[in-house]
């Protein structure tokens, strides 16, 4: 066992009761947690803990005492925190009024020798939101992965702890490894599902515009030992609980292959709360046992940009082209129009694709946009690309960062 200052090192003991299975989950990142908005990790002696995830981020939040801070160690491959150079370290504390939030790589190419790296991460990779109570304060974070070509999707696999521990506690050299719990992120998962049961999720697409309806069926197998079903209740979980409808359904009859469905409906009201939420199931045996099944489903924007051109270019001295394509999806039904327009860094220049009109006929179409851009010879660094989109009176943005080293 790996010593500090006369004592077993606190990252070598292992975190219990750890749900492995972790649904897609969105935060409102205020700095205040609350319970329907984050799903417990570790609830550890100085303050609980918490982990989700959704396509391509990680959330991390805590509530740790007074006087602690909080430390998350993260292999985002999965495959060993002292294993290549995939390795963070993300320390929050509190200074007054404000977090501070420190970042290190750990690089263990070489097993021999892992050292401690400046990070090599976009800027805003890792954000932090924390806000001061009395009997402890509130941190919520999120972590963007494909700052380091990490790809966070259905079935991905994490390794993950979070400590809650006395302000300025030494963790170790880079040499100690850390014991970490290993994460599968899922869309589905259920608990105390019966014997004889098995479901499985119908659905084309787990994105959903506001106000537009919403369509869920549930496949059930139900084989010859699984308990007489009489009803099932679906609802939505956190602040889904009043985005959609409760309702309860009897379960029907299987076919002669054991065989049957049950389709849940609801229009998702117009003040619903953006993000990955859960829509929850919970089955109600003839013997008064119960089951639940948890399904994510994303409340979408009416559109999503898809930004397909390079966002890691080598440095160059001479000028750089650049050309490729913005990908316009609608998540919404029916027809759209509107424009879009894209905010270059001041020093670059656009050739085709700044100011284009666009139109998709068809509900969740796309409209492709052919975007060419040069870069002045020189440039290096961390540089934001604003894509814009406005449809009739609502205007939509997201920010894309492209590196030159």
């Amino acid at each position: 066992m790996a010593i500090l200052g006369g004592q077993e090192s606190f990252l070598l003991k292992p975190q219990a009761g750890v749900d492995p299975l972790r649904l897609a989950l969105t935060p409102i990142r205020d700095g205040v947690v609350t319970d329907q908005e984050w799903d417990q990790f570790v609830d550890t002696d100085n303050g609980p803990t918490f982990f989700q995830w959704e396509p391509g981020k990680l959330y991390f939040g805590a509530k740790p005492k007074p006087g602690f801070e909080v430390v998350i160690s993260l292999d985002t491959r999965g495959d060993g925190w002292l294993v290549g150079d995939d390795n963070l370290e993300i320390r929050v504390s509190m200074e007054g009024e404000n977090p501070k939030a420190e970042v290190r790589q750990l690089d263990a190419t070489d097993r021999s020798g892992p050292v401690w790296v400046v990070p090599r991460l976009y800027p805003n990779s890792v954000q932090v939101a924390a806000k001061p109570s009395t009997a402890y304060w509130n941190l919520e974070s999120v972590f963007s992965a494909e700052t380091m070509g990490i790809e966070i999707k259905e079935d991905s696999r994490v390794g993950v702890r979070i400590d809650v521990v006395p302000a300025g506690s030494d963790v170790g050299p880079s040499y100690l490894p850390r014991n970490l719990q290993f994460m599968r992120l899922r869309f589905d998962k259920s608990r105390g599902l019966f014997s004889g049961l098995v479901w499985r999720p119908g659905i084309r697409n787990r994105n959903v515009a506001r106000l537009d309806p919403f369509n869920f069926r549930f496949n059930f197998e139900v084989e010859s030992d699984a308990p007489a079903l009489q009803s099932m209740d679906v609802v939505g979980e956190g602040f889904a609980r009043d985005a959609i409808r409760q309702v309860t359904i009897p379960f029907p009859t299987p076919d002669r292959r054991g065989r049957t469905f049950v389709d849940y409906e609801s229009e998702i009201k117009s003040d619903a709360v953006g993000g990955y939420r859960i829509l929850r199931a919970t089955l109600l045996a003839a013997d008064g046992r119960i089951a639940q099944i948890r399904t994510s489903f994303r409340i979408a924007d009416l559109l999503d940009f898809e930004f397909g051109l390079p966002t890691s270019l080598r440095y160059s001295d001479a000028p750089q082209v650049i050309r490729g394509t913005v990908t316009l999806r609608s998540q919404g039904e029916g027809r759209m129009n509107g424009n879009f327009n894209m905010v270059l860094p001041e020093t670059w220049s656009s050739r085709r694709g700044l100011s284009e009109d666009f139109l998709i006929y068809f509900s969740r179409g796309n409209a492709k946009i052919n975007v060419e851009y040069s870069i002045p010879g020189g440039a290096t660094g961390t540089f934001p690309v604003i894509l814009n989109a406005r449809i009739g009176e609502m205007e939509l943005q997201r920010v894309v960062y492209v590196t030159i080293r």
